[in-house]
């Protein structure tokens, strides 16, 4: 019988070690084609009339901003109580260096060029908290993998900031290992923190080995750029949205329909099935996500259980949170009658929430393996009989977590593509502007053009501009 191989500590099979050591060896290459990969992969999720369509805030604030003002002086105006920095930032570069028939497109490629780099930090950062290989991608891959995510928050400029969000609490649960890595991510927090002012709500992390000095650069970005939102909260307020307050009852019912039930059906499946068997797939599914989590608070490190309770809690918090500030009719599930079911509204409060769910999930397996790996590897060599069985249990256990990540990877990738975004029915922006273009052969440089974009809301174009 072999004896297994030990390395540092712990027992790994030839061909991962070799991954690692590729890994380990070409680190900055191998984070940027994640990056790379995954901008791809939210490109590819998003339908071919939607990237060429602009989504609310894109056309009629950003990129109109960025025109009335020009790119820099945009990047200081506040919107709705928000600074909105990365997102003005995408519209600046598109305005300055983007063709206008192909600012739509070049909104919907710069968010998904954003929340490639935001998956690959969230990589780099599970580094602490998540010990298997293939979950640390897994959780990365939930940046661009959640199944709602193409509705509304993937490829629009305007929702970016929920992947912000999801991606400062990976952040907060690492130490960097380098000066030079704490100040590359102090340079991503800041503009994401003066882009999601919730990212405050996650600052309870930061007292995590709050003294080890590698983590104060990017504490320091963080700081600032939350400084920055926070300034313009309290002078330039947001305004109430005017409606009644949801009720508790909803904020839960629709916490499950949002935020849960996606996890194991398909968008255009919610509502049959929530007509048909109501709550009961969302609470059989939360229950084995509080299964999982019990078994990280079991045997789980300090920072494991940290954050896995901090990524139920979140979850739960950031939906409510959400609805709480911005209530809707919309939202008050519970009062819904079964056509109203039938025909659902799934709002996008629920995908960050979603993603913290199957990431404590991918946290529990990887646990799991990581225990019978390290058990493995502790078996005295001399021992033959006792080694061979430990790894033997060992093997059963990465093959039995490699089946549960298949399953996870399953019932994300069925879901690939979305059944439908907010923006798959147009307007599309590239014929407009054609069409405005050749018209303005025939009018006035002064000459302005009212182009659609969703929800009714317009992008104002001169033909100076259209010329440009």
């Amino acid at each position: 019988m072999t004896a297994p191989t030990v390395h540092t500590g712990r027992f790994v099979p030839g061909r991962m070690q070799e991954f690692r050591d590729f890994l380990a060896a070409h680190a900055s290459a191998s984070v940027a084609v994640l990056a790379a990969v995954c901008a791809i992969a939210a490109w590819w999720r998003i339908p071919a009339v939607a990237r060429n369509t602009l989504w609310a805030e894109d056309g009629r604030n950003f990129l109109q901003d960025a025109v009335n003002h020009g790119p820099l002086t945009s990047l200081t105006i506040p919107y709705a109580g928000y600074l909105h920095t990365i997102p003005r930032l995408i519209a600046a570069f598109t305005v300055t260096f983007v063709p206008v028939p192909q600012w739509a497109d070049a909104m919907t490629a710069g968010s998904c060029i954003v929340a490639g780099i935001l998956a690959a930090v969230v990589f780099v950062c599970t580094r602490d908290v998540v010990p298997w290989l293939p979950g640390r991608m897994m959780i990365a891959g939930l940046t661009v993998l959640a199944p709602l995510a193409p509705r509304e928050v993937l490829g629009d400029a305007a929702n970016v900031h929920s992947l912000v969000l999801w991606t400062v609490l990976w952040m907060l649960l690492y130490t960097p290992r380098t000066r030079a890595g704490s100040i590359v991510l102090g340079v991503v927090a800041f503009p994401g923190a003066a882009t999601e002012i919730q990212c405050l709500l996650l600052l309870p992390l930061a007292l995590i080995r709050w003294r080890d000095r590698s983590r104060w650069p990017m504490f320091a970005g963080l700081a600032i750029g939350l400084a920055m939102e926070l300034f313009v909260t309290l002078f330039w307020p947001r305004p109430p949205s005017g409606h009644p307050p949801i009720e508790t009852l909803s904020i839960a019912y629709g916490y499950l329909i949002n935020a849960v039930t996606p996890l194991v059906t398909p968008q255009n499946s919610i509502g049959p099935v929530l007509v048909s068997s109501g709550p009961l797939v969302g609470i059989a599914v939360f229950a084995a996500v509080a299964c999982a989590l019990v078994y990280v608070i079991l045997r789980g490190t300090f920072t494991q259980r940290i954050a896995g309770s901090g990524l139920v809690a979140g979850s739960i918090a950031f939906y409510t949170i959400a609805v709480v500030t911005n209530p809707n009719s919309f939202y008050d599930y519970a009062r819904f009658d079964t056509d109203e079911l039938a025909q659902v509204w799934l709002a996008r409060y629920g995908v960050v929430p979603s993603m913290m769910l199957a990431a404590v999930v991918v946290l529990a397996i990887s646990l799991a393996v990581s225990r019978g790996v390290t058990g493995a590897a502790r078996v005295s060599v001399g021992d033959r009989a006792t080694s061979a069985t430990r790894r033997w249990l060992g093997e059963r256990r990465r093959l039995a977590g490699g089946i549960a990540l298949g399953v996870v990877a399953a019932l994300l990738l069925v879901q690939f593509i979305p059944q439908d975004t907010r923006r798959s029915s147009g307007p599309q922006w590239s014929a407009q502007v054609t069409a405005a273009a050749r018209a303005c052969e025939r009018l006035p440089a002064s000459y302005v053009f009212h182009l659609s974009e969703t929800i009714d809301w317009h992008v104002r174009l001169t033909c100076r501009t259209l010329d440009d």
